[in-house]
Order: C-alpha cells, then structure tokens, then sequence
C-alpha cells in the first residue's frame, strides 16, 4: 500500500518524468455554479467540516517574472496569455490529508473551469492536485513530454500549472510548488478535519 503524505509534507524527489508529477497527491479539485451550495453539499452530504471560502479571488493583470531575481507577484497566464482578468470564487476543506476544492468560475479567463460546469449539479471532478518541491523542474519535465501548461500563475504562495489531461484521462493534473505558509494553510485544514476524530 503506498504511504500518504500530508500536503506539509516535502516529497524530496526529483522530477524525471511525466509519472513524477503525480507522486505525492493532495488534492480533488471541482467545478460549481453556487459555491454555498457546493460547500453545504460537502458539509451535509459527505459530513466535512465547514469548509473556508474565498470570494473573488483574482489573479489577473500581473505578468510572470522575467529573470530569477525578478519579485514574485501574482499572475495567471491561459493558453500562453497572461490573462487581464481572473475571478474565481473558492470554499477548500479536508477529509484528512485530502484537499477538496470547489472552484466557481466568477469572470475573466476562466473557461478552463466554467466549462466543466454542470448547472445545477452541486460540483464537477475537474483536476487532481499534485504537491511538487520545483516547479520550474515540473515545468521542465512537461516542456520536454511536448506538452504545455493549459494554465500556469503564481498566486504569490503557490506556483501552480494545469496539464491538460481531458482527452486521456478525462481531468487535468493541477501541479502545486507550495511556500511555507501554504503548506500551513493546507495542514490547518488537515488538523480541523482530523479535530474530534
């Protein structure tokens, strides 16, 4: 049986081909046309502690660095495109060291989500989410498979892409470098869903 690493924990291992960037897993990630109600289903239905939400979280309008010594800000490039505006609403909880996601497409360059919506339907399985230790190596790996990030940014604590896996495997691959204070983040949600268990 393969060991479970929590999202807080560092996987030290090398990158070397496509079949790397799914190691160490962390997250489910879906798509929804009403966050409340995405969320209350996750709560009611499936039993998960309240969930945290994040309304009109944006990206858009920054551009990726140029150079290494160049600042970190915010930024979301779509189809090879930094995208002028990116909205989108987000609730995360956990189930133990699982992440589970819900996206709501609000406004901007976020087709990638909106269409994997099912209106009416409390959420969508769109991408897998996977921790990485560099993703400029992630980047390199998937450059050198003759592939492209359908999406990549940096939310300033998460370097993040999207692989576009919909034709073979029916999702993306969402693939995550996570400063410290993200990976913080994740593992309070771990400890609040592990709370009275």
């Amino acid at each position: 049986m393969p060991v479970v690493r929590r999202a807080s924990q560092s996987r030290g291992c090398r990158v070397r081909s496509l079949s790397d960037l799914f190691r160490n897993f962390m997250q489910l990630g879906y798509v929804t046309d009403d966050i409340d109600a995405a969320a209350t289903f996750l709560e009611s239905r499936l039993g998960t502690v309240r969930s945290v939400k994040h309304f009109k979280s944006s990206l858009g309008g920054g551009l990726p660095p140029v150079g290494t010594d160049a600042p970190r800000t915010p930024f979301v490039v779509v189809d090879g495109v930094p995208a002028e505006e990116w909205v989108i609403d987000v609730a995360l909880v956990n189930a133990g060291p699982t992440n589970l996601e819900i996206i709501r497409p609000v406004g901007g360059a976020v087709d990638l989500y909106r269409g994997a919506v099912r209106p009416g339907e409390p959420a969508t399985l769109h991408h897998l989410g996977f921790r990485v230790d560099d993703f400029d190596e992630a980047s390199a790996i998937v450059a050198a498979s003759g592939r492209t990030w359908k999406q990549f940014g940096d939310s300033g604590g998460i370097r993040f892409g999207y692989l576009d896996m919909t034709a073979e495997l029916g999702h993306y691959v969402e693939v995550m470098e996570l400063d410290e204070a993200s990976a913080q983040g994740f593992a309070h949600l771990e400890a609040a869903s592990n709370a009275g268990r």
